[in-house]
């Protein structure tokens, strides 16, 4: 058994990974800065990866951008810029390695964050909300205050309001806001189960780009998910045993019940009361041939549910963690038919198999006390199998909690005057007091803008809980702040019924253990050669040419298998390679080459919804989207940025547009640029994928009309449209593809009139480029849109223009560039010359802090211009299995005060 379990681990390590970011929330214009720790299973150094994919998306669960960060020693930093052009919503940031792709996406890292965009008009909400469930047809009573970003009433609007539930609308209704700006309404509901996913949409009816959002809150729902989950996976007759149970709100939260557990002839078993979030246990022993049932109060009604049936035969585990301070007890029982010999006992921790032992219960029972010194800190995962090696029974237990880093901070002064210099020793220690060296991110940001949590999740919540346990986990930090009794008891009722379930056992203990995604060490290129009949081809010559910035040539052989290799290929943050193949008499070789290439993930499905900021906002959160306008555009960095990005997008695309008005379509407007990053995101896509992708009504039909005012009508052959206009023009590299057809001008700009419209043999050659070509083929694709038709102008990489030739031994590959991340703007100020507002929320941020042998580390930074106090944030690790996460506070205050 163990033997089977040390295989899997071997060939299938388990990595964790975690981002730290500089703060909660941010506004549009503003950059989300973070760092990442990759570690094994075992929370210990990783060297199997050198690289990972962090991914940010919308709250439409669409792909925004993404960045590749190269690691050293697991650890990797980076930021992302959020647009001017960004939508306000929720994001995700979601981050994986290739490997952790083996394991599925609960491996994998996901944060939500909400983004802003403050300006005049900007409505905030204040909302009073109450559901209505005394009759059968609930009705929801809504009180909406709407003021704008000065705190003034929108009074006497006119607006148009929706009531969503997800995408779907259930209710619509025109409304005026009172003098004051209030709107009251009640809701009906219908009579069908609620899910948690209803919003309100306000929109102002003169001006329709003024809307806010606002989510209904179910807390107050008379609904309920009773869940009970038995110690070990069963309960079995005749054998004491410990029952978790949860009880989930309409609105997937945790909610506090209290009742009783009763038998059949409504006899008082055991209570039924939650120590937190709706989680908590009870005892009982069930008999053969009785039903029992939790009995509860909800919203004044008396609600009954049957518990699972019990097993009339079976093993059961029960485990003890913190009935002592250094040892666990386990108790395993069975019933009369399961008393026998070579049981078998397994711990896993990580990667790690922690203990095996064969147990004997012959007499019914075996009970272990095990020292908590020989596990790792930590969630372990103990299973019981039967003789013929089965898994029986399962159960999570948290052990210990007191391997962690001891962080202090000590300031150069107890207080700051605006706009002075601030340095700040930082001292990590081990739990014994001796120091530590680790590498940590440290955030210092402005109370005043940035709201602090009591939870905040952090770096330990994360390893120690949140990447062991799936589903959603309420204020996971909570469990670690303190080591309190009642904690203690809430963590094992939060594994008892969140993690009762673990290991695919099926798969660790089967014979084959083939990993589909490779780990991504070092930076390499591979692939292999293979023949018509897909047989390898060996003994071939590739050299692999770059060109450009950095010119580079490597010759490599493929080998028996057809397998070939380039390595130490130096880290760029952007290049194209092209890989010539020949056999070994020098001429170029016609074998298929096939790269090992990175695939990502498929694109989120689910994400956690955030609350947005204008609704009951805060006056931190408030200040803080007023100010953030502000300050990015003062940063030099971002106005040097955007005058850059000015520049080339506009006076560049209209010098574009003005020379394809001239040469192709006199009537032509921009509608839709893509440029080379985007198309750098997804290299291998087809041209075709992608304008069905980012043209909305891209198709293929028969109706449209034949010029500008005409009257849409059916022809005899089909063409791609947009909606029901004619794509007319597809000009590849100044050529228009009606030329490979017809050998004529389509001399449009004289006549006003499409040739495309006339002759079908054009969709044929443009149905083969758009299939033929690939994103990575493709530097730039202009969209526009004239009185009639549609015209795509399309530059290539190669500019050979539409007479595409694959030539043969030639691959040319473009690998997703790796990410230089921006140093952090941190302005230093001289006396006498400090004249500029600095109205920064993130102070200061640094992700490569490493503290040395002492467990010593220094920061120095300058405070920005308004009295306050200031949030130092430091999580790290010492990539050991330890790990810290530290919040102190430095006040800013006026000379005045100072003296």
């Amino acid at each position: 058994m163990s033997n089977k379990i040390d295989v899997f681990n071997k060939i299938l390590p388990v990595e964790k990974l975690y981002l730290s970011f500089d703060k909660p929330y941010y506004n549009v214009g503003d950059t989300v800065w973070f760092k990442s720790f990759l570690l094994n299973g075992n929370h210990t150094l990783n060297d199997r990866t050198d690289k990972i994919y962090i991914e940010l998306f919308n709250d439409s669960l669409n792909f925004v951008e993404n960045r590749v960060i190269a690691l050293n020693n697991g650890l990797g930093y980076g930021d992302f810029a959020l647009k001017n052009n960004l939508k306000e919503g929720s994001y995700t940031i979601r981050a994986y390695s290739n490997w952790q792709q083996n394991f599925g996406n609960n491996y994998f890292f996901q944060k939500s964050f909400y983004v802003g965009k403050a300006n005049e008009k900007t409505w905030l909400l204040d909302s009073y909300q109450k559901l209505n469930t005394s009759s059968a047809k609930k009705t929801l009573d809504l009180k909406i205050r709407i003021t704008n970003i000065k705190n003034e009433a929108a009074g006497l609007k006119d607006v148009e309001v929706y009531l969503m539930n997800d995408k779907k609308r259930l209710m619509r209704a025109d409304l005026q806001t009172s003098i004051n700006g209030t709107i009251e309404t009640q809701i009906p509901m219908g009579e069908n189960k609620l899910n948690g996913k209803y919003s309100f949409i306000i929109i102002d009816k003169k001006d329709k780009t003024r809307t806010s959002t606002l989510p209904i809150l179910l807390q107050d729902v008379d609904q309920l998910d009773l869940q009970f989950m038995p110690e070990g996976g069963f309960m079995v007759n005749d054998i004491f045993g410990k029952v978790a149970f949860k009880a989930i709100g309409a609105d997937g939260l945790g909610k506090d019940i209290t009742g009783k557990i009763v038998n059949s002839k409504n006899e008082t078993i055991a209570e039924l009361k939650p120590t937190h979030k709706g989680m908590g246990s009870f005892y009982l022993m069930t008999k053969k041939g009785e039903n029992y049932f939790a009995v509860y109060n909800l919203s004044g009604k008396e609600q009954k549910q049957m518990l699972p049936l019990a097993k009339e035969d079976g093993t059961t585990l029960r485990i003890e963690p913190f009935s002592t301070k250094d040892s666990i007890y386990i108790y395993i029982k069975a019933s009369e038919q399961k008393r026998l010999e070579n049981y078998t006992l397994t711990a896993q921790a990580g990667d790690e198999n922690i203990l095996t032992t064969v147990l004997n219960l012959k007499n019914g029972f075996s009970t272990l006390k095990l020292p908590k010194k020989d596990f790792p800190d930590g969630i372990i995962h103990f299973t019981l199998f039967s003789q013929e090696q089965q898994p029986l029974n399962e159960r999570q237990a948290f052990i210990n909690r007191n391997q962690k880093i001891k962080i202090s901070v000590e300031p150069n002064k107890n207080s700051f005057e605006q706009k002075d210099s601030i340095a700040i020793e930082i001292t990590t220690k081990k739990e014994d007091g001796s120091p530590l060296s680790g590498s940590f991110s440290i955030a210092v940001t402005d109370d005043g803008q940035v709201k602090q949590t009591l939870n905040e999740d952090n770096i330990i919540s994360y390893f120690l809980l949140q990447s062991n346990v799936r589903g959603l986990i309420e204020d996971p930090s909570w469990y670690f702040n303190d080591e309190e009794t009642h904690t203690l008891q809430a963590l094992d009722h939060l594994l008892l019924t969140q993690a009762w379930v673990g290991y695919n056992w099926d798969k660790i203990l089967s014979q084959a253990h083939n990993p589909t995604y490779k780990a991504e060490k070092g930076n390499v290129i591979e692939g292999r050669l293979t023949n018509l009949v897909k047989k390898p081809v060996p003994n071939i010559n590739l050299t692999l040419l770059s060109l450009g910035r950095n010119i580079l040539v490597m010759d490599t052989i493929s080998n028996a298998d057809g397998k070939f290799l380039f390595k130490d290929l130096p880290l760029l943050d952007s290049v194209s390679y092209t890989i010539k193949i020949k056999n070994a008499k020098g001429k170029t070789s016609t074998a298929n080459l096939a790269l090992d290439e990175f695939k990502p993930a498929a694109d989120i499905t689910t994400i956690n919804p955030i609350r947005p900021w204008y609704v009951n906002s805060d006056s931190v959160t408030l200040n803080y989207y007023k100010h953030s306008g502000i300050v990015n555009r003062k940063t030099p960095e971002r106005l040097q940025l955007e005058g850059n990005m000015l520049k080339e997008v506009i006076i560049k695309g209209q010098a574009k547009r003005e020379e394809f008005m001239q040469t192709s379509a006199w009537d032509a407007n921009l509608k839709l640029k893509i440029d080379e990053e985007e198309l750098k995101k997804n290299p291998r896509k087809s041209l075709m994928d992608l304008l069905k992708e980012k043209i909305d009504g891209f198709t293929i039909g028969t109706m449209w009309a034949g010029q500008c005012g005409g009257r849409t009508v059916r022809h005899d052959f089909t063409n791609f449209l947009v909606g029901g206009n004619l794509i007319s023009h597809v000009v590849v590299d100044n050529v228009n593809t009606l030329a490979l057809t017809q050998y004529i001008e389509d001399n449009y700009n004289e006549t006003g009139v499409s040739k495309t419209s006339k002759y079908p043999d054009v969709f044929g050659v443009n149905n083969y480029i758009f299939n033929k070509l690939s994103a990575q083929d493709i530097v730039e694709i202009n969209i526009y849109k004239g009185c009639a038709y549609y015209f795509l102008d399309i530059k290539t990489r190669s500019g050979k223009g539409p007479w595409i030739i694959t030539a043969d031994g030639v691959y040319v590959f473009r690998p997703l560039p790796l990410y230089i991340a921006k140093d952090f703007y941190s302005p230093k100020y001289a006396a006498g010359k400090n004249s500029l507002t600095d109205y920064r929320s993130t102070i200061y941020w640094d992700a490569n802090v490493v503290t040395d042998e002492n467990g010593k580390a220094k920061i120095s930074f300058y405070a920005a211009d308004k009295p306050s106090t200031y949030t130092v944030k430091i999580e790290g690790a010492d990539l050991f299995g330890r790990f810290g996460y530290q919040k102190s506070n430095i006040k800013i205050v006026n000379k005045t005060e100072s003296k």
